[in-house]
């Protein structure tokens, strides 16, 4: 009998420890290789950790709601008769050779939450060859270039070529989009340097070097949309074997770092920050920012928790006159320094114009609007509300909530209003399963917020919206919100919406027509606020007044709904609104 036990493997740069969420299997469970074993939570992200061989499962370490260490054992499984050269070895084994008798190759690190459900994380892949050993002829079995083990074994060969492959980024995703390539060929790399920025319909990742070396080809052009398996990139990698140091679970894992993609209702994937070797905690967006206006990270204050370095950040310093990392003196022209835009870039003195990729988390978000705009045909209906009365209600409740220590804005009162609305009106809280070529009408509702995040729309979910109370609604929404800018927000939080609200009103305008969160039937857009006369009614005749006026616009799905339905479920919104008071009834 084989035995192999799973460590906690370092999922991230700056992760010390991971909590226990969700036991997948028990004891006595026969599990395939990659299967979901269990969920662990960081400060970074939740994600399903994989078996990393076939077999039994022999036990489980560790109980629900534990917090473990990196290095930890969480799982033994029994590997039987597949426990051989192929059987991966306990991530914080010392890395050895593939082929060795005695040792055991690694454990890959876990991917990040499944598509559909979330967004998945590239664990690197390759394989190490010498030279004169053809990619596409390699049927030994050997450990993913991008594990702690083939970085040594790289280190190790002396002039080792690690053909870099497109690595399994999770089950449907078949190829990915080569974004950006940040190395030329003949550079010489760090272990862990970001080679290439690579896209699927999932998340926007950074591909690490396995390991230290120079880059010898680079197989795919920026815009190439490759397939899983296809080597990206040629490293000849660095070192000897005497320079070679084993590589353990707690050192430094050569992890893809992703970025928390919008794509309208899609699913995301958090951000993961980089804390080892005195490295500055940021996210990627800011360090992509940086490295293109040559800013020294470690001279940006930070605003994100924890000391995190975000995209705002490096644009604020550098709208300031942060000095770059390597100034150089302009010539010539005497032009200021351009300011970042976004995407962030630099515009050369005496051009006119900047060409920008179409690509990344854009595209993602404009393939997201095409497919609702042509799919559901929309039409838009506006109302004009006098929310004076809500304006004076949601002072008095700002005092309530602060003495709860929850900050209250118009949100939730918008959200409550939108929930019994959708109950009097369910042909805009619905769905169309074209499947069955059913309409489904929800009973509850559960509704999605779009949210303006450095890395795109990001539309996460409060549940069950109509069984909660105004200060129930503002507490969650402000928690969901913070972990949705932060990169936290979790898959079972980013699906399952009913309808959708998405509020400007906080930036500016006051007019807009939304375009639909799809699959949803319909979506409110909620505008600014503003105080201009009125005239208003009294018992004693009309008069006018410095009111408070928003208008609300309603989207919908015009195969499901009508141009009366939109109507009647604005004027039953203004009706609530402008008499606050009935949202308690």
């Amino acid at each position: 009998m084989a035995t192999l036990e799973f460590k906690l493997p370092d999922i991230g740069e700056g992760i010390a420890e991971g909590e226990i969420v969700k036991w997948l299997v028990k004891v006595g469970d026969v599990v395939k290789e990659h299967q979901p074993i269990v969920e662990v939570m960081t400060d970074k992200a939740t994600v399903e950790v994989p078996s990393s061989a076939n077999g039994t499962i022999t036990a489980l370490k560790v109980k629900e709601g534990a917090t473990v260490p990196v290095g930890a054992v969480l799982f033994a499984i029994d590997t039987g008769a597949t426990a051989g050269a192929r059987a991966p070895a306990p991530a914080g084994s010392p890395a050895k050779s593939s082929t060795s008798e005695k040792g055991t190759p690694p454990v890959p690190e876990p991917p990040l939450p499944k598509s559909g459900e979330g967004h998945s994380t590239p664990t690197s892949g390759g394989k190490p060859t010498t030279p004169a050993t053809p990619a596409a002829s390699a049927p030994q079995k050997t450990a993913p270039a991008g594990t702690p083990a083939a970085a040594a074994a790289a280190s190790a060969g002396g002039g080792r070529t690690i053909e870099f492959k497109l690595p399994d980024v999770g089950e449907g995703i078949a190829e990915g989009e080569i974004v950006k390539w940040l190395v030329k060929v003949g550079d010489a790399v760090k272990e862990h340097q970001a080679i290439v920025e690579v896209m699927t319909d999932k998340a926007t990742v950074e591909v690490p070097a396995p390991a230290a070396g120079t880059i010898t080809a680079l197989h795919a052009k920026e815009g190439e949309v490759v397939p899983v398996g296809k080597v990206i990139f040629s490293l000849q990698a660095a070192g000897s074997a005497q320079t070679a140091q084993p590589v353990h679970a707690t050192a430094t894992a050569a992890a893809p770092k992703p970025v928390l993609v919008g794509a309208g209702n899609g699913a995301s994937t958090p951000a993961r920050v980089s804390s080892a070797d005195n490295k500055v905690l940021a996210v990627p967006s800011a360090r992509r920012v940086a490295r293109e206006l040559g800013i020294d990270l470690g001279s940006v204050p930070a605003s994100g928790r924890g000391g995190i370095v975000r995209r705002a950040d490096v644009e604020a310093f550098a709208q300031a006159g942060g000095a770059p990392a390597q100034a150089a003196p302009t010539q010539g022209t005497g032009a200021a320094p351009a300011r970042p835009t976004a995407p962030a870039v630099t515009i050369p003195a005496g051009e006119r114009e900047t060409r920008i990729p179409f690509r990344g988390v854009r595209r993602k978000i404009a393939e997201a609007m095409v497919r609702s705009k042509f799919t559901a045909p929309h039409f838009t209906v506006v109302e004009e509300l006098d929310v004076t009365e809500l304006v004076a209600l949601r002072e008095t409740a700002k005092g309530i909530g602060q003495e709860q220590g929850v900050k209250v804005t118009y949100m939730p009162f918008l959200m409550k209003a939108t929930a019994l609305a959708l109950a009097k009106f369910p042909s805009l809280n619905a769905h169309l399963d074209e499947a069955s070529q059913e309409i489904v009408r929800f009973n509850y509702v559960n509704l999605g917020i779009a949210m303006d995040t450095d890395n795109g729309l990001i539309v996460p979910v409060v549940k069950e919206v109509q069984s909660k109370g105004i200060l129930q609604l503002a507490a969650e929404l402000n928690e969901l919100a913070e972990r949705t800018r932060q990169g936290k927000v979790k898959p079972d939080e980013l699906k399952g919406s009913t309808f959708s609200i998405t509020n400007a009103g906080n930036i500016g305008g006051i007019l807009a027509t939304p375009i639909i969160n799809f699959p949803d039937v319909a979506i409110l857009g909620v505008h600014r606020i503003v105080k201009r006369p009125g005239v208003v009614e009294t018992p004693q005749g009309d008069k006018i007044e410095v009111r408070q006026y928003m208008n609300l616009s309603c989207s919908v799905d015009h195969r499901l709904a009508d141009g009366a339905d939109g109507a009647r479920f604005l004027v039953y919104m203004k009706r609530l609104l402008e008499n606050p008071g009935l949202l308690a009834l």
